[in-house]
């Protein structure tokens, strides 16, 4: 497998033994997944420099034989995981193993620790998330097609909004019309209108939409394991002078953000592309979020394209740019695109109209 063979050149970079994924109830499926190919909700995933092994419970014993190739360890109802992973690490004579210290609570990390107190276990949260930042061409198609569902849903969808018509209600439908098309939802979806539309993860509510409003729609879909992401601001009737001047200074700052986006440049330049439109126009404060993150199997994954990121963006990473204004008591505006980073430019993934639409 290319993953574990990657992997295991990492270790020797690094001159560990061995990797540690800890995966508790769905608290890291996404990098078990990535390394082992199991989905399921339990598991710690050991690999060394020649062997794999996969421990997990009963609930999972078939489904790991079906997905998975790494050596079965199982887990029985009388025994604790952290007890059997460190009777394992023993076993193998590993030293230096590599963990990820985000993924693992801190009583669960002390319990291991202490089951297997002559192990160095080494903070490596990057190494498998560097090597997901960058994508294959099969996982592109994948959320590509995660890409090509959201946006056949959310053309139907758009039907249903009017005048009068609630926000929770519009959520309803379009969460269906991704159902029928064999998607999944990759997050709550938002649906946010008129003053709420400032809310930049706000929840969809009963209160009905009006007449010359914004509506804002924040929504992905989760693909074979692989989630998109997308946003796009309607209007409801027409909109004032206001209202268009300020989607004009969104739309103008995505534009150029795609524009500017390759190879080499840092997540933090990208990020002040947008940033200094927004800023020149006399919206700099509203604008406080990061312009974009990674997007894979998790909807929020390396690199990110924000102030705090100071590495150079790499071919294949795929990323959202999703410049917003949000005025309090007045709207909020966000367009989001997914694309492709390429040597020279991007692949955009979205397709969907990016001018502002009057329904």
């Amino acid at each position: 497998m290319e993953t574990v063979k990657a992997v295991r050149e990492r270790l020797r970079e690094k001159s560990l033994d061995g990797l540690l994924l800890y995966n508790h109830e769905g608290s890291n499926r996404s990098s078990v997944t990535y390394v082992s190919g199991f989905t399921g909700s339990l598991a710690v995933v050991i690999v060394t420099m020649d062997e794999n092994l996969l421990i997990t419970d009963s609930r999972y014993y078939t489904q790991a034989l079906e997905e998975t190739d790494f050596e079965l360890v199982k887990l029985d109802s009388s025994s604790k995981i952290e007890e059997i992973t460190a009777t394992v690490l023993k076993q193998k004579n590993l030293k230096r193993v590599a963990f990820e210290s985000d993924k693992i609570t801190h009583s669960r990390f002390l319990g291991l620790s202490e089951a297997a107190d002559d192990i160095e276990f080494v903070d490596s949260n990057s190494l498998v998330g560097d090597l997901r930042a960058v994508k294959s061409d099969k996982e592109i198609e994948k959320i590509r097609e995660a890409v090509r569902i959201a946006e056949e849903s959310l053309k139907e969808a758009l039907n249903v909004i009017r005048a009068g018509r609630r926000e929770i209600e519009v959520a309803a439908a379009l969460e269906y019309e991704i159902r029928r098309r064999g998607g999944k939802i990759a997050f709550d979806t938002i649906v946010v209108s008129g003053e709420r539309s400032a809310l930049v993860h706000g929840t969809p509510s009963d209160r009905p939409i009006g007449d010359g409003e914004f509506v804002l729609i924040d929504f992905g879909v989760r693909f074979q394991g692989y989630c998109s992401d997308i946003t796009r601001t309607f209007c409801v009737g027409r909109p004032d002078h206001r209202m268009r001047s300020v989607y004009e200074t969104v739309y103008n700052a995505q534009k150029t953000a795609r524009e500017r986006a390759r190879a080499g440049i840092t997540g933090k330049a990208l990020h002040f592309v947008a940033q200094d439109i927004i800023a020149e126009a006399g919206f700099g404060e509203y604008f406080g979020h990061g312009l974009g993150h990674g997007l894979g199997m998790d909807v929020h994954e390396s690199p990110g394209a924000s102030p705090n990121n100071d590495r150079p963006l790499e071919e294949g990473n795929v990323i959202t740019v999703e410049p917003g204004i949000y005025i309090p008591k007045e709207f909020g505006i966000r367009i989001e695109d997914d694309v492709v980073i390429k040597t020279e430019g991007i692949a955009v993934l979205t397709t969907f109209e990016r001018d502002l639409m009057l329904l």
